[in-house]
């Protein structure tokens, strides 16, 4: 089930060593991580092929063992590391799972800007970013998360390429742009450009269009046996191979990353799990995009199950949507974690 021959073991010391790292990582170290994630997800066996022969942005996932959804990251490097060293499902490590083919985990996206946990931050940075980066100290700290949090994503995705899928976001937009479903980026300062100028800066152009085919190459769309996962509630009914090919179409990318709470077609959930095949009553897409209050908001009659909560650790883990109990299995990793630490 591994990638390049790195073990559970291996990739949990590696995640280690990145959260406990005081700077900034090398740009040839964080270059070569994230071409090897790319090299892996090119070359994916479960990502039914596009017209022209490229990966897809489907990712089916092997049936059998659990699952695990988790919501939105934003650079939250100790939440991350949590989850693949929680126990919590078979009294082993979630790595160790993936090793064994036991565990498939699916993250929704968002890995950048730490938002409303950094927003004094991101108006110290703005400053900074206004000076044109003489003084950087409070953007350093936050790409140090960012970036922290993608050699991550890379390391785990490049060790278990087949039980591991980060899924894009609306946040993975390094170049601000407005095209192929992405929309320049600013809430609490002007953090897509911020963060651009801050990569193309600091890290080199290299890094900085390694960092876009990343993006480009990632999937929107994690299909279970009974469930969906995607970024966001789909804005509207959407296909399989609207899914598949994607890119052909930023109208599905928008869909599927950026549609807002109450933006969404009446049935565009239930429509899209019948589109996939999934036609039992306990079928469900999972999302996250907009934070909720509670531990997960049941949207469409319970067909759309969102989770993400900015000041809270949650995972959905889960066997199969028949006996999923979202009081039960939406679970807090973060119970005795001081609120706001990234660690």
């Amino acid at each position: 089930m591994n990638g390049h021959g790195t073990g559970a073991k291996e990739a949990a010391a590696k995640l280690e060593f990145i959260l406990k790292r005081r700077g900034l990582p090398e740009a040839d170290a964080l270059q070569n991580n994230l071409e090897a994630a790319i090299s892996t997800m090119l070359h994916e066996n479960n990502r039914p092929r596009t017209r022209s022969g490229k990966a897809g942005s489907l990712v089916r996932l092997s049936p059998g063992g659990y699952y695990i959804i988790v919501p939105d990251l934003h650079g939250r490097t100790g939440f991350f590391n949590t989850v693949m060293n929680w126990k919590g499902f078979s009294g082993r490590t979630v790595l160790t799972d993936m090793e064994e083919g036991f565990a498939r985990v699916i993250c929704v996206g968002d890995a950048f800007h730490s938002e409303i946990r950094g927003k004094k931050r991101w108006g110290r940075a703005m400053q900074e970013w206004i000076g044109g980066y003489k003084k950087h100290r409070n953007i350093d700290q936050e790409m140090k998360e960012n970036l922290g949090l993608l050699e991550m994503i890379a390391t785990v995705k490049t060790a278990f390429p087949d039980n591991f899928h980060f899924l894009k976001g609306n946040h993975e937009n390094i170049a601000n742009e407005q095209a192929e479903g992405n929309f320049p980026f600013r809430k609490y300062a002007h953090e897509g450009e911020m963060v651009k100028l801050w990569v193309q800066m600091f890290m080199g152009m290299d890094v900085f269009d390694t960092i876009y085919k990343w993006e480009k190459t990632l999937p929107l769309l994690a299909e279970g046996p009974d469930f969906l996962v995607c970024h966001s509630e789909p804005g509207r009914v959407i296909g399989r191979d609207e899914v598949i090919n994607a890119y052909d179409n930023s109208e599905v990318i928008y869909s599927l990353t950026w549609t807002d709470n109450d933006r969404a077609e009446s049935g565009s959930a239930a429509g899209t799990l019948n589109n996939f095949d999934k036609h039992i009553p306990a079928s469900r897409i999972f999302g996250g995009h907009r934070a909720v209050k509670g531990l997960y908001s049941s949207r469409q009659d319970g067909r759309y199950i969102q989770i993400n909560r900015p000041d809270k650790w949650l995972i959905a883990a889960f066997t199969d949507m028949q006996v999923f109990n979202p009081e039960r299995d939406i679970i807090r990793l973060d119970e005795g974690v001081q609120s706001g630490k990234n660690t």
